[in-house]
């Protein structure tokens, strides 16, 4: 069967001396997996150009006996984000982007499925490369948007308890994807307080992040703003930056209910 996509390649690594395997998300048949032959060649080879890590292009792919793996024939670079591999921390962090998108990602998923989480992976590697939007944005921007995705879309209108809209300080409250007001929680944390020993013995976990109303406008704006808009904006200082990205990592992993080891890698070599 031969089939023509347009896809980025998210993941390579060598197989034997010559060969390469790179994994792809597609608009509109999901994750594949790929052989490369001569993808690995010192010599270099036209195969080798066109299916370098974050290379986004059209491709020309075979497979034989309904088997998972595909058989790359030809392709074309559509957009490469060279500047990638001049800059370590944005290059681990556009490898964690593309893992997450993998992770969400079905193998032969339909188009419905997958051309908006590839067209948001694309912007972020975009404006990555471009170097104009710190990487704290980028980053929770893209996991706020992932998780909204994934059907979970926090409450964060008002707070959950007192309604009220827009107050000064806030703790989004990660397990149940809402807003509580400083005051309320202030309330909770002492009625929490009594119950600790029965949520323990329950396995019952809070987890709460403080953001300011700064922060959680920026939340706001990341989850609801036009993809075309979705980084359009900023924040005052490093502080609400590392605010602003921590609790967008912190909800997206819960619903996850996993880590990354780019992650991690990305957090070692991260100012």
């Amino acid at each position: 069967m031969l089939i023509t996509v347009n896809g980025l390649i998210t993941r390579s690594y060598a197989s034997g001396d010559h060969d390469r395997v790179v994994h792809m998300i597609t608009e509109d048949r999901g994750r594949l997996a790929v052989m490369v032959k001569g993808g690995n060649s010192k010599r270099g080879s036209p195969a080798a150009a066109c299916t370098q890590l974050f290379t986004y292009g059209n491709y020309e792919l075979y497979s034989s006996n309904g088997g998972d793996m595909y058989w790359y024939r030809g392709g074309s670079v559509l957009n490469t984000f060279y500047n990638l591999s001049a800059n370590l921390p944005r290059m681990a962090l556009a490898a964690y982007l593309c893992d997450v998108a993998s992770e969400l990602t079905e193998k032969d998923a339909g188009e419905a499925e997958t051309a908006d989480l590839l067209r948001m992976l694309l912007n972020s590697l975009y404006t990555l490369d471009k170097g104009n939007k710190p990487a704290a944005i980028v980053k929770g921007v893209f996991e706020l948007r992932a998780a909204a995705m994934m059907g979970y879309q926090p409450n964060l209108m008002g707070c959950a308890i007192c309604k009220e809209g827009y107050p000064d300080e806030a703790y989004f409250d990660i397990m149940n994807g809402r807003i509580i007001c400083a005051d309320c929680q202030t309330k909770r944390n002492r009625l929490l307080g009594r119950m600790a020993t029965e949520q323990e013995e329950l396995g019952e976990r809070s987890i709460v992040c403080p953001v300011s109303a700064s922060v959680l406008a920026a939340i706001r704006y990341a989850l609801t703003a036009p993809d075309q808009k979705i980084f359009s904006f900023a924040l005052k200082d490093k502080e609400e930056e590392y605010a602003f990205d921590r609790a967008a990592e912190t909800f997206l992993l819960n619903q996850l209910e996993r880590d990354f080891e780019t992650l991690h890698f990305y957090r070692s070599v991260a100012d």
